[in-house]
């Protein structure tokens, strides 16, 4: 009976080990508190990795499409409860981050006889300014932090490595994003995916300042199929859906 727990913690590492490396050859994705609103940028692939959640609330995920459709239908199910049963202004990331997503995740991750959820993501949460905008870092253990405010002018990185996102965070120079509207914002974002895919492949110490600076450079670097957006768009929050996906005009790329 005493080695139970120790047991237990080696299943939990196991878990984790074999959840990180199937993990790790996903894309990374961007999120970026703009002027306009927020921008979420990433690969295209074959499977959408960009969703709508609410009104105001959307979400980037990495991982296994069928795991990232269990936690979207989880989240999406969640938020129109709260709408339904209280306000549409009472449906916050915090509250789904906090008693939905995190608690479900962590209960998946622990229950060591059945399969795991493959599942990295970003929750946005757009705001009157760019001052109220929250983006919520989330992981398949039910781990989860919050960015906001003057924070995001780094913006927020989730990748299949995890330490690529550390990287972004622990910069001893963090790059300030142009923000001022959505087409600097998108190429802003754009450097950021480029180094994140390099960081976490061949080019693990580039530092941001060596990223190329023109599209084509950028594009010939990210390679694959093009890009997926997805933008909460600030003139449109209060009306029925905020959420729309940017032309590549728009985007200026």
């Amino acid at each position: 009976m005493t080695e139970e727990p120790y047991r237990w913690l080696e299943a939990i590492t196991n878990r984790r080990e074999y959840i990180e490396d199937q993990l790790t050859p996903g894309l990374p994705v961007v999120a970026l508190s703009a002027e306009p609103g927020i921008l979420l940028l990433t690969a295209r692939t074959s499977t959408p990795k960009l969703f709508e959640i609410y009104d105001h609330l959307a979400l980037g995920t990495v991982g296994h499409p069928a795991d990232i459709e269990k936690v979207r239908q989880t989240v999406i199910d969640a938020a129109h409860v709260d709408g339904f049963t209280r306000s549409p202004n009472d449906v916050t990331a915090r509250r789904l981050v906090s008693y939905n997503l995190a608690p479900a995740l962590k209960t998946a991750f622990e229950q060591i006889f059945a399969a795991p959820l493959l599942f990295r993501g970003i929750l946005a949460e757009l705001g009157a300014t760019s001052a109220a905008d929250y983006l919520w870092r989330l992981d398949y253990d039910g781990s989860f932090s919050a960015q906001s405010g003057a924070e995001l002018a780094h913006g927020v990185v989730i990748s299949g490595p995890r330490q690529v996102s550390k990287d972004w965070i622990g910069q001893t120079t963090k790059p300030t994003l142009e923000r001022h509207d959505l087409k600097a914002a998108a190429f802003s974002a754009l450097r950021v995916l480029v180094w994140a895919k390099l960081r976490g492949t061949k080019d693990q110490g580039m530092e941001f300042a060596n990223v190329p600076t023109t599209v084509p450079e950028l594009k010939e670097k990210l390679g694959g199929e093009g890009l997926e957006a997805a933008f909460l768009d600030r003139s449109l929050l209060g009306k029925p859906i905020a959420y729309r996906m940017p032309s590549s005009d728009e985007l200026g790329l």
